[in-house]
């Protein structure tokens, strides 16, 4: 839970430290979304930028963004369209269960509430881990997103719920979500996975090693 923190902590540092980096990503993410169906490669492009920025000295930057964008309006699509029908069955399912009670519908709410830390999960993880593979694949990087999920569940679960927080915040003063906010969450999302990809390298290293 340490951890978790620690890296959102880092992430936001980062946004303090590149705040120019994070707030024209997040301008370009804002507007490039707008047609709607460009907007996951939009977020391919914003994660592009975030990690780069958090392991390149250089290079973060609207190239970078615009790049990347038109390389995966296509690629991208597919996994933004399963996302939605993800995230719309798990959103209706919720709304649909609340004025209902007893023991079968709160086994049903419980599960549906996972279904949505797992599709956040996926939002958060899945681009960082796709740009962390050696041969980049959209659908092995979410299902590595789930397992990175299962493996660090207080982890991500500190993480959900600083994102919860940050979201709420930019809710209430709006003008956040169109200029930094966006921006921030890629930073956190990219820093997690960041720290956790270190974690399993570490360790393969020394199991190579005592071996």
């Amino acid at each position: 839970m340490i951890d978790g923190l620690r890296v959102v902590l880092q992430a936001l540092n980062d946004v303090r430290r590149q705040g120019y980096v994070y707030i024209w990503a997040n301008l370009a993410f804002v507007a490039l979304s707008l047609p709607v169906v460009t907007m996951p490669a939009a977020l391919v492009a914003l994660f592009t930028v975030s990690h780069h920025a958090q392991t390149e000295a250089r290079g973060a930057d609207l190239d970078l963004f615009w790049e990347t964008f038109k390389a995966h309006v296509w690629k991208a699509l597919p996994w933004g369209l399963a996302m939605a029908a993800f995230g719309f069955v798990v959103a209706s399912n919720l709304i649909s269960y609340a004025p209902y009670n007893g023991p079968v519908i709160q086994i049903l709410r419980v599960g549906w509430m996972l279904g949505a830390v797992v599709w956040m999960g996926l939002l958060l993880y899945t681009w960082p881990l796709y740009l962390e593979m050696a041969e980049p694949d959209v659908w092995g990087a979410s299902r590595n997103a789930v397992v990175m999920l299962l493996r660090n569940p207080f982890f991500s679960l500190v993480i959900m719920a600083c994102v919860v927080l940050l979201s709420a915040i930019s809710t209430v003063l709006i003008a956040a979500w169109l200029v930094l906010t966006w921006g921030a969450l890629g930073a956190i999302g990219s820093a997690a996975v960041i720290d956790r990809v270190a974690v399993v390298r570490s360790v393969r290293r020394e199991n190579a090693f005592n071996s």
